[in-house]
């Protein structure tokens, strides 16, 4: 079975809480993406607090995305 996003949401605008498939949870910290420049636009109006997914990615409407293999190795990374 392939892994998918089930729920994505955002809290505060610094954290992503995300639901898989697999029924794990992941909060994931924004902060080390935010220092990237294509999530600059994201601080620019509310959109960071909109966050959609497709099941196979997290994305912004008119922004960046974090495809489920880009998370997995953000959750594995110290």
């Amino acid at each position: 079975m392939l892994l998918k996003i089930i729920r994505v949401g955002a809290l505060d605008g610094e954290k992503l809480d995300i639901e898989l498939s697999n029924g794990s949870l992941i909060l994931l910290d924004l902060q080390p993406l935010l220092r990237e420049r294509r999530f600059d636009v994201l601080l620019e109006d509310d959109r960071i607090l909109y966050p959609k997914t497709d099941g196979n990615r997290i994305y912004w409407k008119n922004g960046p995305s974090i495809t489920i293999d880009q998370l997995m190795k953000l959750v594995r990374e110290p």
